[in-house]
């Protein structure tokens, strides 16, 4: 491992935000960030495994909170980076449907023509509620599943489909913002999954200077902001 880089390994929510703090933390502290991406539950398997040689991870809480309690994860060398919510994307230059709130959610819903999610954990969260608004049954010939969030927006980029509605995390529609994807907007609080996330060094890591002044740098205006732009909802 070089002396001047972190390594990190990062969940795709938090990619695009990672990516853009790369430039300015390395001109403010001098130490190169070289980023990997997984999916969380990758992310945090190979950590338990020891199947990773990444000096920083960047999950939900609740998964650092487990690699802490294992050993794994430094929970004094951890910052919170935001929190990403589930929402609405179509193709772009489609019409944008109404999902704020839960009248309009539905409306929306039976709508659509074609519905499309993952299997990842906001797919899952969108199936729980087809089914607790009673859709599920009629919405079930509609639906599109695929492994992940980058699949599901692939699929929306080239499709014709008409009247067709995607559900994922925000920061994952709009990485494809330039790519023939548009975001409609969150789901309503009530029926929302909110997952904060953050970063913290994992104790394996030999590298506690450099990962300490990336945890401040990451709390700074410059990369709560650079956050904020991918679609992770900080305080900046």
């Amino acid at each position: 491992m070089a002396g001047n880089t972190l390594d990190i390994f990062t969940a795709g929510a938090t990619r695009e935000g990672i990516a853009a703090c790369a430039a300015p933390f390395a001109r403010q502290c001098g130490v190169a960030l070289a980023v990997e991406t997984a999916h969380g539950h990758l992310i945090e398997r190979q950590v338990l495994a020891g199947e990773t040689a990444a000096d920083v991870v960047m999950l939900p809480e609740a998964m650092i909170a487990r690699l802490a309690e294992a050993g794994l994860a430094d929970p004094d060398i951890r910052a919170r980076l935001g929190v990403i919510r589930i929402g609405a994307a179509v193709r772009a230059g489609a019409a944008w449907p109404d999902v704020s709130t839960m009248d309009a959610l539905v409306r929306a819903l039976l709508g659509a023509r074609s519905v499309v999610i993952t299997e990842a954990p906001s797919g899952r969260h969108m199936d729980a509620l087809f089914e607790a608004l009673g859709l599920a049954a009629e919405l079930a010939d509609r639906i599109t599943r695929y492994d992940t969030g980058t699949m599901v927006n692939e699929h929306l980029a080239r499709s014709d489909t008409r009247d067709e509605i995607a559900f994922g995390v925000a920061t994952e529609i709009l990485f494809f913002r330039n790519d023939g994807v548009a975001y409609a907007g969150p789901l309503p609080d009530a029926v929302q999954m909110a997952a904060v996330y953050e970063a913290a060094m994992l104790t394996r890591s030999d590298r506690v200077d450099a990962a300490r002044r990336l945890m401040d740098f990451l709390s700074s205006d410059t990369a709560q902001r650079a956050f904020a732009e991918t679609g992770v909802e900080t305080d900046a």
